[in-house]
């Protein structure tokens, strides 16, 4: 069955709230699809019939539009930290269109080259598409600006849906070239030397473990489908899976900094809540990962860096939380142990 993360909804309503909707009519909606806050994945339908009504609260015919504006990282889960680590353009498509069920399975995403451009069509599975389309188009392009900035251009956006004058000049101007209505697709064009510029925030470590990540998170979700196991292995394969993802995800960034719980809970579809339950059902925690990674990578660091730049490489914001923690690991001060480790070196 069609569906989407429980992220794609936690966004939605989050936009409505800051959108000035009353919480009260929220309520009403939450309370009428009262699965939205007991699974990780929702239907098509229900998702449909929320950016219908996203559009019917904020009368704005472009609901999906202004949505897809706001996309980040985290609505795509472990997928969106896998398209920012990309080299480029292509190989961040490529990501898109292998694993993006995983986050929301009410489309198919094909692409086609032509003379000097590419063209991204992406095909709903649901008559009811207008919103949902201009979400999903929106935030794709809102997430190659985010990446490339100056360097994004495109050529052309097509709806299968008709468009007043006043909306497609809205939209033009903001993806910057034609938009055209009633079409046979839903596509958006661009140069193809577009799919070879540089990501600045390419990450060889980081992309190598998110496609291993995304991989097992696919085939787990294939098997899933057509076998039914025991639900007790079930739910201890999920438990030790967390931590072996927590320990990947830390260990494919070249620095610790930023690297808390809220981000790796992000970068696993799952709220920071669920995440430390998680990790405590695998008799572990975020802070004895991120610890053990802390430590092993300690003296590389102390060889070549200051202490201060050493501790700020591994995530601590102040020098002396650093110096706190680490009496506690060897009893002992950063300066003394950093010292014998040159003179042994």
């Amino acid at each position: 069955m069609p569906s989407v993360s429980s992220a794609y909804i936690q966004s939605t309503v989050s936009y409505l709230v800051s959108s000035g909707v009353a919480t009260d009519k929220l309520s009403l909606l939450t309370q009428k699809h009262s699965s939205l806050a007991d699974s990780s994945r929702i239907s098509m339908e229900v998702y449909v019939e929320l950016l219908n009504q996203g559009a019917a609260l904020t009368n704005s015919s472009l609901f999906g539009f202004e949505l897809g504006k706001q996309i980040q990282a985290r609505d795509y889960g472990v997928l969106g930290y896998l398209v920012e680590s990309c080299e480029n353009l292509a190989q961040a498509i490529s990501a898109l269109t292998r694993f993006d069920a995983l986050v929301a399975d009410i489309g198919t995403t094909s692409v086609f080259f032509e003379s000097e451009d590419a063209r991204v069509e992406w095909v709903p599975k649901s008559e009811d598409c207008r919103q949902m389309v201009l979400r999903n188009t929106t935030a794709w392009v809102a997430t190659v600006y985010k990446i490339l900035g100056a360097a994004s251009q495109l050529n052309a956006v097509t709806f299968t849906f008709p468009l007043s004058m006043s909306e497609k000049d809205t939209l033009a101007q903001w993806f910057g070239c034609e938009v055209v209505d009633c079409a046979q697709a839903n596509t958006i064009t661009f140069p193809q030397q577009l799919l070879y510029v540089p990501f600045t925030s390419e990450n060889k470590a980081m992309f190598s473990a998110l496609v291993k990540l995304t991989e097992e998170e696919l085939s787990q979700s294939t098997e899933e489908k057509s076998v039914e196991a025991n639900k007790s292995n079930i739910n201890r394969n999920a438990h030790e899976n967390i931590s072996n993802k927590v320990v990947a995800l830390l260990k494919a960034n070249t620095t610790l900094k930023g690297c808390d719980q809220k981000r790796m809970a992000e970068a696993l579809f799952i709220s920071p809540r669920t995440l430390q339950r998680k990790l405590k059902q695998s008799n572990t925690s975020f802070k004895q990962i991120l610890d053990t990674e802390r430590k092993a990578r300690l003296d590389d660091l102390l060889m070549r860096h200051t202490i201060a730049d050493t501790a700020s490489l591994l995530g601590f914001k102040e020098q002396s939380s650093f110096t706190h923690v680490f009496k506690t690991w060897f009893s002992t001060t950063p300066l003394k142990y950093q010292k014998k480790l040159k003179s042994n070196g």
